[in-house]
C-alpha cells in the first residue's frame, strides 16, 4: 500500500513538472503560426 501511494505521488509530481516545462517551451498560436502573409 505504501508503494502505491508513493507511485501516485511520483506520477502527480512528474505531471506537474511536465505541465510547467511545456508552458515554458511552447509558443502561443499567434506567434508559432504567423508569417508575413497571415493576419490574425
Amino acid at each position: 500500500m505504501k508503494a502505491f501511494f508513493l507511485a501516485c505521488i511520483c506520477a502527480i509530481v512528474l505531471a506537474l513538472v511536465a505541465v510547467e516545462g511545456l508552458n515554458v517551451i511552447q509558443k502561443p498560436v499567434d506567434v508559432a503560426f504567423s508569417t508575413s502573409g497571415v493576419r490574425l
